[in-house]
Parts: C-alpha cells; structure tokens; sequence
C-alpha cells in the first residue's frame, strides 16, 4: 500500500505521462502550415480593422501624411509580445509626441499599451496550448502609431489615411 506522498507522486507521473503523450500525438497530426518559420506566403495577413488586411511584407516603418498635418505620422508595424524588441526604443518621439497601439483595429490607447499587447500575445498563446494548436501569437502584428505634437488627428485618422497607403502600396 501506498503512503499519501507515494500516491501524490505516482499520480503525478501518470498526469506527466499522459501530457507527453498527448503533446505527441497532437504534433505529429498538426497541419504543418505556420508556426514562426513559415514563409511569408503562408503567414496570415495583418488585420488593420475595418475589413483591410495587409501582407507581412509591408512590416516596418511608414510615414503616413495625414490631413493638414505639417509632419507626416509614423506607422510602425511591431511583433505582439514580451521576446522582441521594445517598440519604445525602436522609434524614439519627440517632446508632446502622441503615441498609440492598434491591434486589428481597436485602439488600445497610450497608457499601459506595452501592458495590454503582452496579454493579448499570451492569452493568445494559452489558447493555443489548450487546444494543442500552433502559436498564433508568433505571427501576430500589432501598429504603433507615432502623431506629431503639432498635429491634432486622431489615431483613427492615421489609421484611415495609412489603410489607404498600405493598399496602394501593394
């Protein structure tokens, strides 16, 4: 007979075993389309809301003239998600500067934006492993948007004017 411990132990490996197994079985029946190596062809499409998709090709950063704006807004497509470069780094603003993260076009604003793109990324990602599909998380990209201090359009307004750049960019 079994002490409580030897029993708390066995069941352990036994719930170890089977998770090994399952993830097994469930990798090799996977289709073997995504994943963070697939080419650019198989890669889905940025979702810029409102319907527009674009390519991961245009991934970077895009001056977007908007409006009346004396100086162009910048659009920078940034990977979701805590193992990439700081997008804060990537393109520093100037003083009064507004800046903006859309994600499939909803707005997750200024404050604690970095915040909220690292839970999408990982409730994404345990969504994922529960159903034992390939990361969708690794592929998704969200846009930072940069509007000038002296510059009074909204983020939707660059996203309007950068949805037009990005299709006839195509």
């Amino acid at each position: 007979m079994l002490t409580a411990p030897g029993r708390c132990l066995t069941l352990l490996c036994v719930l170890l075993g089977a998770s090994i197994a399952v993830r097994a079985y469930a990798y090799g029946h996977a289709p073997e389309t995504g994943g963070p190596l697939a080419p650019a062809a198989t890669r889905p499409p940025v979702d810029l809301g409102a319907g527009a998709l674009v390519p991961h090709a245009v991934a970077g950063r895009h001056p977007v003239p908007v409006g009346t704006c004396p100086r162009p807004a910048v659009v920078t497509l940034v990977w979701v998600g805590p193992y990439g470069s700081d997008p804060e780094l990537g393109d520093a603003p100037e003083p009064g500067d507004r800046i903006f993260y859309v994600y499939r076009g909803w707005n997750l604003g200024r404050r604690f934006a970095t915040v909220g793109l690292n839970a999408i990324y990982f409730t994404r990602r345990a969504y994922a492993r529960l159903t034992t599909g390939r990361n969708p998380a690794a592929e998704a990209l969200a846009l930072r948007i940069r509007v000038p201090a002296d510059c009074a359009a909204s983020p939707e307004d660059v996203l309007a004017a950068f949805r037009t750049y990005a299709g006839a960019s195509d």
